[in-house]
């Protein structure tokens, strides 16, 4: 297995601040932005981005459509730690519903941009052993079922050196974490085959989670 803690912490306020608005529509854009300003800190302080990635052969149990030209297969998992869920929870338990939502909702954006930093260190990694890799396929997502988080976890052995693991419902937890996996090959072109969250079916996706949670709070307001 290898690991990979070299991410850069980037974040873009507009979308955060979109991302917002769509399911809380009524509120002062101003003050939210206010609000994003004087969480960063706290978002940085409260992060531990560590991404793990492991290759193997593929397996019967993988050989999914997008997977059936690929000899192999990348386990994948990447977490932002523990230290942000309670971050939020507490401004949750404190009745700061606006600030508890606008910090996951930038908690859930930075693990989707530490996400695409560790797709582009793959595609690196692979291309110079002269292989392709294809775009991030994650349980849930529609073709993969949600029930496979549970196997990527356990290839990789994460549990007990780094407290990750998988509770009711096949979530893992930390929340703040994605299990996916990549097919592998010396056939696939090189080329960057990037996410489409616009076309993506996961009702198990860590924004939508974001959304449902605001929704719980707020009603249909």
């Amino acid at each position: 297995m290898e690991i990979l803690r070299d991410f850069k912490f980037k974040l873009d306020k507009q979308h955060v601040l979109n991302v917002v608005a769509t399911y809380l529509p009524i509120g002062d854009r101003e003050d939210r932005g206010r609000i994003y300003d004087n969480l960063i800190e706290v978002l940085k302080d409260s992060t531990n981005p560590i991404g793990f990635f492991k290759i193997d052969e593929k397996i019967e149990e993988y050989n999914f459509e997008s997977f059936i030209n690929v000899n192999k297969i990348i386990y994948c998992l990447i977490t932002l730690g523990e230290d942000i869920t309670e971050k939020i929870e507490s401004l949750f338990s404190q009745n700061k519903f606006i600030d508890a939502i606008i910090l996951d909702a930038m908690a859930s954006s930075l693990l989707f941009e530490y996400n695409t930093q560790m797709y582009d260190y793959l595609y690196n990694y692979f291309y110079e052993k002269g292989m392709g890799i294809t775009c991030r396929i994650a349980p849930g997502d529609g073709e993969i079922p949600i029930e496979y988080q549970a196997d990527i976890v356990n290839r990789l052995g994460v549990k007990e050196n780094y407290n990750i693991s998988i509770i009711n419902g096949f979530a893992i937890n930390p929340p703040k974490s994605m299990a996916y996996v990549h097919g592998a090959d010396e056939k696939i072109n090189k080329v960057k085959y990037l996410h489409s969250c616009k076309d993506c079916p996961n009702i198990h996706c860590n924004i939508r989670k974001v959304k449902e949670r605001a929704k719980g709070v707020f009603g249909n307001k």
